[in-house]
């Protein structure tokens, strides 16, 4: 099959052979539908043997940002891992580069605008904190940095794989490690890069990153999934990079620090300390990270094992294919971990769809 040159052409026909079957490499793929389309890249949803998987694809030439290349790389050497999709195929056409990956839910922004009040449980927040500042580890000691920590780029496995959280969307990784293990010599000026209220002040202040700055970028993750925002993020505003640099640079101060940690536990505040305090050659120490997270948790008495939100709310179980929660289960979850409007729905959905006496 011969397909078009003109980038914005690949989708095209892409688009037009739904349904339809096309055969890449030793592979022969159901094309189902588009999942994202976007301004270099686009994903869709395929099938093989009965079993979905994400295809993203780039055009060959005159692509603006080819950055498929870096998804291959990372997939390819991380996709034993858990928390990274596997991959499935690679290759190229003449007119475009594809990489077929394991099919995962959806991100944790997506979720976050489906849950009560746009928030999660404090269980909830607590554990994807565990599990993406893991992820962001092991990128690292695979000679990675990620430089666009944040929601829209973690999503939940699906089904039984829903208590797993996926990192996605390498475009914006570089090689921070040369093979040897030594680390690649910084520039004198680097690219302002990541998504401005989550990005690193290294990256705002155009310099090269490293890896303490992605957990620097974790942290605001973290806070604006505790609190629903962050001090320098208006929703309804434009960003301003000045703006956003002036906040972070004020945060290090203890007048910042009270604004920024306003809401949430002391212990964060600590973890914050921890990153300030690793310089930047220096690698994170994970490990005390995580520990202090734990122990903050067991100080405010949070439930590490209660189920995450969308294994429990019926709207968000919906979405990560998760059928109604059954009479055992349902008794089974501590009530303190249900927030009240979940239980609500839940039990007044089980009680529509069975017999009187049944749960």
């Amino acid at each position: 099959m011969v397909f078009p040159q003109h980038p914005n052409a690949t989708n095209d026909i892409l688009l037009s052979l739904k349904g339809k079957r096309i055969r890449l490499g030793d592979h022969e793929f159901k094309l189902v539908h588009d999942i994202a389309t976007g301004p270099f890249s686009s994903v869709f949803l395929v099938e093989e043997n009965g079993i979905s998987y994400a295809m993203k694809v780039e055009a060959q030439n005159k692509c603006l940002r080819p950055v498929l290349k870096l998804d291959h790389a990372v997939l390819r050497a991380l996709s034993h891992q858990p928390g990274f999709p596997s991959l499935t195929a690679s290759g190229r056409t003449d007119s475009f580069k594809y990489v077929v990956m394991q099919y995962v839910g959806p991100d944790l922004s997506t979720l976050l605008e489906f849950s009560p009040q746009r928030r999660f449980s404090s269980s909830t927040v607590y554990k994807i904190a565990l599990q993406t500042l893991d992820r962001l580890r092991v990128l690292h000691e695979a000679g990675w940095l990620n430089r666009d920590v944040k929601a829209q780029n973690f999503a939940v496995g699906l089904g039984e794989e829903s208590s797993t959280v996926y990192m996605l969307d390498f475009g914006l990784t570089r090689r921070y490690l040369e093979n040897d293990g030594s680390r690649h010599l910084l520039r004198p000026h680097g690219p302002s890069v990541g998504t401005f209220p989550y990005a690193p002040l290294t990256s705002l202040g155009f310099c090269d990153q490293a890896p303490i700055d992605d957990i620097e970028g974790w942290l605001y993750m973290v806070i604006h999934l505790l609190t629903g925002g962050l001090p320098w993020h208006n929703p309804r505003r434009a960003l301003d990079l000045a703006k956003v640099r002036e906040w972070k640079m004020y945060c290090r101060h203890p007048g910042g620090k009270l604004r920024l940690f306003a809401g949430v536990p002391n212990g964060w505040r600590d973890v914050f300390d921890v990153i300030l305090n690793t310089a930047h050659h220096q690698k994170p120490d994970y490990n005390k990270i995580a520990k202090m997270v734990l122990s903050i948790a067991r100080n405010e008495k949070i439930d590490l094992s209660a189920p995450f939100d969308w294994q429990v709310n019926p709207v968000l179980r919906s979405i990560v294919r998760l059928g109604p929660l059954s009479c055992d289960e349902l008794t089974s979850i501590p009530l303190s971990s249900i927030p009240m409007s979940t239980m609500t729905e839940e039990i007044r959905l089980r009680t529509m769809a069975s017999p009187i006496g049944t749960c």
